[in-house]
């Protein structure tokens, strides 16, 4: 399934790394990366695909001390080709 999230973090460059890091050693695929920098902070929208359950990666992610928030925007269901 395919996975839309937005996170909020610290403004330091080695917070994205060890984000990006917990989404690869979850087992996350990256389909979609874009980040921004606004009031601070850098704000990220990425979409994922797993067959894993999404709360691994959330739970993960709301653990780390650079991370401000992480928000589930929605689901989609992979389509068959």
């Amino acid at each position: 399934m395919k996975h839309s999230l937005t996170i909020a973090l610290k403004s330091q460059s080695i917070a994205v790394e060890r984000f990006l890091r917990v989404v690869r050693h979850r087992g996350f695929d990256l389909t979609h990366f874009q980040l921004n920098m606004d009031d601070g902070q850098y704000n990220v929208a990425m979409t994922v695909d797993s067959d894993k359950p999404i709360h691994l990666l959330t739970s993960q992610l709301n653990k780390l001390v650079d991370v401000k928030e992480v928000t589930l925007q929605s689901l989609h269901q992979q389509q068959a080709v």
